[in-house]
């Protein structure tokens, strides 16, 4: 009969809508458990400050050398770059001092690469001039690699801060040892509850008088 056709024809319908509803939400479901955003899957971002202590070189002797081609440092991930001042000489330590802490934004899966330059200066009898730099050597510092050794301070004034303790790091230039570079990193933001883990033995391996070389490569 017409209505009875006419009835099985809502019903068809009607479940038609019900399963398209039901894929909207399921799809808008998964979405939220499962993001696709690379950004959220690798990791949030930190701001990490790079406290870069001192640099022993024994190639680059400060009683010797021109106060405009002391070293600095650069610290550079993906297309970012910061660098320091000019360092003073510690004729007591005979190293480089810098004193110095360059924050950068980065994320859990990213190197940055730490590196030591001097300025080169050509000599026009009564001034110099700063031509071009080159590097004495570099660090590239894996992010994962910090972040379990990060342990909470209360600092007062500054609050809780997230910090390592002195790192000593092998300088290197194609393939070779040219100093070593004493760092420490410091953080306001909590790391994750995994990276917290195992870090007493880093720790005590990366200590104040151990020198480390995380992935360490060539300039």
């Amino acid at each position: 009969p017409p209505e009875r056709a006419w009835r099985e024809a809502c019903g068809r319908a009607m479940l038609g809508l019900a399963s398209l509803s039901l894929g909207f939400i399921t799809k808008a479901q998964c979405a939220d458990l499962v993001p696709c955003k690379p950004a959220i899957a690798r990791g949030r971002a930190y701001k990490l400050s790079f406290c870069i202590h001192s640099v022993s070189l024994p190639g680059l002797d400060g009683k010797k050398l021109k106060a405009g081609q002391r070293p600095f440092v650069t610290v550079a991930t993906g297309d970012k770059v910061k660098q320091t001042e000019l360092a003073d000489w510690s004729q007591d330590d005979e190293r480089w001092c810098f004193g110095e802490a360059i924050t950068m934004e980065v994320a859990p899966h990213e190197e940055v690469l730490i590196s030591v330059v001097c300025n080169k200066e050509v000599n026009l009898g009564l001034a110099a001039l700063t031509h071009g730099t080159k590097c004495v050597g570099s660090i590239c510092i894996p992010i994962a690699s910090v972040l379990p050794m990060l342990q909470m301070q209360d600092r007062d004034i500054d609050g809780l801060v997230y910090t390592t303790e002195g790192i000593s790091f092998d300088v290197l230039k194609d393939g070779a040892k040219t100093g070593r570079a004493l760092m420490s990193f410091e953080t306001k933001q909590a790391p994750p509850p995994a990276a917290n883990g195992g870090s007493a033995g880093r720790r005590n391996l990366c200590s104040e008088e151990s020198w480390c070389n995380f992935s360490a490569r060539g300039a």
